[in-house]
């Protein structure tokens, strides 16, 4: 199942930001730390990785306006001007 996930994922080319939450049980960050190394492996090295602390869990992507926004702005910001046009 991994080779078939690592051939799915290889498709993205595009920067890619996954963020995990460290008390998120719905999406566990080893899940998310696994999408950023198969993502990796199938040749995407523009992959970020953010591990938030925040005690929400899942809902923290609708909380924590400021830590998940800061994430988010960070990565757009590096990547903006590199891939305008990636789709």
């Amino acid at each position: 199942e991994e080779n078939r996930l690592r051939a799915g994922l290889s498709r993205i080319q595009c920067p890619l930001l996954v963020i995990g939450v460290q008390s998120d049980i719905l999406f566990p960050l080893w899940q998310q730390q696994e999408i950023v190394r198969l993502t990796r492996e199938g040749g995407n090295d523009r992959v970020s990785y953010c591990e938030l602390d925040a005690l929400y869990g899942h809902d923290t992507f609708l909380i924590d306006v400021m830590n998940v926004g800061n994430a988010v702005k960070g990565h757009l910001e590096s990547n903006l001007y590199n891939d305008i046009y990636c789709i």
